[in-house]
């Protein structure tokens, strides 16, 4: 394996020209158009934050792989763990067997979740799968069939987390197979109510109540919420946002769960963003970036919502390789300090963000917590501008 290490990024070749530009081609004639390419590159090599392309250029990965790669690329670490397991077993079906280390794994999430009481856990084979699993588990046990979300909120690409989620392009295809309420979100920056943080009382969620109890008083199952918005640069919610919503949901008798794919673990400088404002919820969901990227998803929940009848979720689910990454990206972050070294970088990120911002005499809008940190880049309306971004 080519070492990446104290490699300095720079660019020597176009990122298109060359074989890159002929495996473009070759993507382009027989891929999906619904990729949406973030980088025009086509990737040999990644080590930490470094990305090296098939033209010998190297990047600074300012987006962690798309939020999969919490502890960097090809972790020395991880990679090991993978080997070893590699001579054992790469995979061994969850259904057909037990596994020593998917009982290791929920055990020490079960240490630091943020779950109200005991839980269990359901292996999926990707986050989106784990909020689908979430959404079924939910009507199971309560019996009702409405799911309350909010605008602008993006929960995968199931048909289900779909019909959840407000997205242009997913309402187009998605089906009704949810009965789905939609509430107002806390994107207190851009308040679409117009009203200041001083003035706000969670009038956002006054609505969505409203909402709840004219629509389906008697049918909420649930609700499925992002704890950060990324809409508009990031929107943390206020102070109090949370608690409130956990008190919506306890009286509406719906269940409350947390959609945590891109946030943890530890990219906001906690284990799970939910920490920051002492939030316990009924059931979370994680996905690829607790391993290190590869093929996982998992659902916790508290364990009476998964005392589920044997069979329900027959899944070939619980990679054995995603398990051993996920265990060893878990000690990785505890024994190198990472959640701590998350809130301290992201404290200087914003704060150099915030003052080339100002000293540029932008209106742009910084926010973030931790490693997760965005860039609001507004049009001289005040609203997002995306051809300027």
């Amino acid at each position: 394996m080519k070492s990446m290490k104290g490699q300095q990024p720079r660019i020597q070749k176009p990122p298109t020209s060359g074989e890159a530009g002929k495996i473009i081609a070759r993507d382009s004639a027989l891929m999906s158009r619904s990729y949406r390419r973030a980088f025009p590159i086509v990737v040999k090599h990644v080590h930490g934050a470094l990305v090296e392309d098939v033209n010998d250029n190297s990047y600074i990965d300012f987006t962690s792989g798309l939020g999969t790669l919490p502890i960097g690329g090809n972790h020395p670490e991880v990679v090991k763990a993978l080997k070893a397991q590699l001579e054992k077993a790469s995979s061994y079906n969850l259904m057909a067997a037990y596994s020593e280390e998917a009982v290791e794994l929920v055990d020490e999430l079960s240490k630091i979740a943020p779950i109200r009481g005991d839980l269990r856990a359901l292996f999926c084979s990707s986050g989106f799968e784990a909020i689908d699993a979430a959404l079924r588990s939910m009507r199971w046990h309560t019996g009702r069939n409405v799911v309350l979300t909010f605008l602008g909120e993006y929960h995968g690409s199931t048909i289900a987390c779909l019909a959840a989620s407000t997205d242009e392009r997913a309402r187009r295809i998605s089906t009704r197979i949810l009965d789905t309420l939609y509430g107002l979100g806390h994107e207190c920056e851009s308040c679409p109510l117009g009203l200041t943080p001083e003035e706000c009382k969670a009038e956002c969620l006054k609505l969505s109540r409203d909402l709840a109890e004219s629509a389906a008083p008697e049918d909420l199952s649930a609700i499925l919420f992002e704890p950060i918005h990324f809409r508009l640069g990031l929107s943390l919610p206020p102070k109090t946002y949370l608690e409130k919503l956990m008190t919506l949901a306890k009286e509406l008798g719906g269940l409350t769960i947390a959609n945590e794919l891109i946030t943890a673990p530890a990219r906001t400088g906690r284990w799970f963003a939910l920490d920051y404002w002492n939030a316990k919820v009924d059931a979370l969901c994680l996905g690829e970036q607790l391993a290190s990227g590869l093929p996982l998803g998992i659902l916790l929940a508290r364990e009476e919502l998964l005392d589920l009848e044997p069979g329900m979720h027959e899944v070939a689910a619980g990679l054995q390789l995603s398990i051993i990454a996920a265990l060893r990206t878990l000690r990785v972050i505890r024994e190198e300090g990472l959640v701590e070294r998350s809130e301290r970088l992201g404290r200087r990120i914003l704060k150099r963000l915030r003052g080339l911002v100002e000293d540029l005499g932008l209106e742009w809008r910084v926010n973030g917590v931790g490693m997760l940190v965005g860039v609001g880049v507004l049009g001289g309306d005040g609203l997002g501008d995306e051809r300027l971004a």
